[in-house]
């Protein structure tokens, strides 16, 4: 992803709401009933594109104890959080 930590922290805000979190040294582990979903952020060098240089993010997600429609609804619910507008 092209983004800070920073930037990451502050978008996956809203995905917590309903959740015990606690953070670890690459990210979070989320908790709800049974189930459990860690996200791990892993620094990538920035990407140059001419004068700008973008900061990079390799972000995995693991999921225990959830049906595939439930880590779906998790994925659209994360993919919606990091949305961004363009033109």
């Amino acid at each position: 992803m092209t983004l800070t930590l920073r930037e990451f922290e502050r978008q996956l805000r809203p995905l917590l709401a309903g959740w015990s979190v606690d953070r670890l040294a690459e990210g979070w582990r989320l908790r709800q009933e049974a189930r459990t979903v860690d996200i791990c952020c892993r620094p990538l060098p920035a990407l140059p594109l001419g004068a700008l240089a973008l900061p990079r993010l390799a972000v995995s997600i693991d999921f225990a104890g959830s049906e595939p429609l439930q880590e779906a609804a998790f994925i659209d619910d994360f993919m919606h959080c990091f949305r961004r507008g363009g033109g």
